[in-house]
């Protein structure tokens, strides 16, 4: 089997998704962590993401990939945790482009696995004193390892930001 694709012994790890759908309203409760800035929850300029509004906090800096490992499966698509830190009361959405759906998911949540196309993002804040920014678990769903896009929409503007999971971004 290529290396590029789920491995087997990866197969033998399937979960059954807390949430699945092609749109999901994300669930506010319960971040994992809250700080001052996005640095205080181990993101920032260094890492994917929108400034003001998220950062994917991933386990590599710049362009060099995270690494590509076995983790748990669902639908035939293997988890990457990648943990969302985002902006405490800003709204957006999340989605993976069109065209790459069907081969990407991203779920982030604090309830379970989530798999969707698309979160809707309400502006989510945290009863801690200071908390501008708050942290959730999750990360992306893939076929293969590869520099995975993600769109983030504001009011304002639609961004693409690209985690390199197993490869580096071209």
């Amino acid at each position: 089997m290529p290396s590029s694709s789920v491995s087997a012994s990866s197969l033998d790890s399937e979960i059954s998704p807390h949430a699945k759908g092609t749109t999901l309203k994300f669930e506010c409760n319960n971040p994992i962590g809250a700080g001052l800035t996005a640095a205080d929850l181990g993101a920032g300029t260094e890492k994917p993401g929108v400034p003001e509004v998220l950062y994917i906090n991933t386990t590599s800096t710049g362009t060099g990939p995270n690494q590509w490992g076995d983790g748990v499966t669902s639908d035939g698509l293997q988890f990457q945790k990648m943990g969302l830190v985002m902006k405490a009361g800003t709204a957006f959405t999340l989605s993976v482009p069109t065209e790459k759906r069907g081969r990407t998911k991203i779920g982030w949540s604090n309830s379970g696995y989530t798999l969707a196309d698309e979160l809707v993002i309400p502006g989510c804040t945290s009863a801690q004193a200071n908390a501008n920014w708050i942290v959730y678990p999750g990360g992306f769903w893939l076929k293969e390892p590869g520099g995975v896009p993600l769109e983030a929409t504001t009011d304002q503007t639609t961004q693409t930001i690209y985690s390199p999971i197993g490869k580096t971004c071209s």
